[in-house]
């Protein structure tokens, strides 16, 4: 008798273990997607990652890549963690937005603390906007927006750009 309570306590234990770890993964897959739908509606682009893998295409120097690489190091990690916020923030919203217990109010302060994350996640995106325009040399913009045009993104190489072939 006791055999079989402890048996069905450990079977319960591990369905409700298996039960939240599913819950869990896909809470984090939930997540994933909203932060490549963010990706794509951020007004400025993460481009580092494309300057740093094309590094050679644009012919750039150590001490470029280098200053490149530092910027990462000290800021990526609180760029990450401020887009998965916002994900996480964004999902929340959602979810509150359809409890009859949230009022009005508090789904204006969720959202005001988006922005604040938003405003954050811009300040990081424009401080590594402007260490590529202070790194770059006119060089470098070109072969940068011709890998750009490569890959598709969407944009053509500005006039001023252009070399006189």
């Amino acid at each position: 008798m006791k055999f079989s309570t402890l048996l069905i306590s450990l079977i319960t234990l591990i369905l409700t273990t298996g039960t939240a770890l599913a819950e869990l993964s896909s809470n984090k897959q939930y997540t994933e997607k909203h932060i490549d739908k963010l990706d794509k509606i951020s007004y400025l682009p993460s481009l580092l990652p494309v300057i740093i893998e094309n590094s050679d295409v644009i012919e750039l120097t150590d001490e470029q890549l280098n200053s490149l690489l530092n910027w990462r190091k000290i800021n990526g990690k609180n760029l990450t963690t401020a887009v998965n916020e916002i994900a996480h923030r964004r999902v929340e919203i959602k979810e509150a937005a359809l409890s009859p217990n949230v009022s009005s109010a508090r789904l204006i302060q969720m959202q005001n603390n988006v922005f604040r994350l938003q405003r954050e996640m811009l300040e990081y995106k424009l401080s590594c906007r402007e260490l590529v325009i202070n790194t770059f040399n006119r060089n470098n913009w070109e072969s940068f927006f011709l890998v750009l045009a490569d890959k598709q993104i969407g944009v053509t190489l500005p006039d001023i750009y252009m070399s006189k072939r």
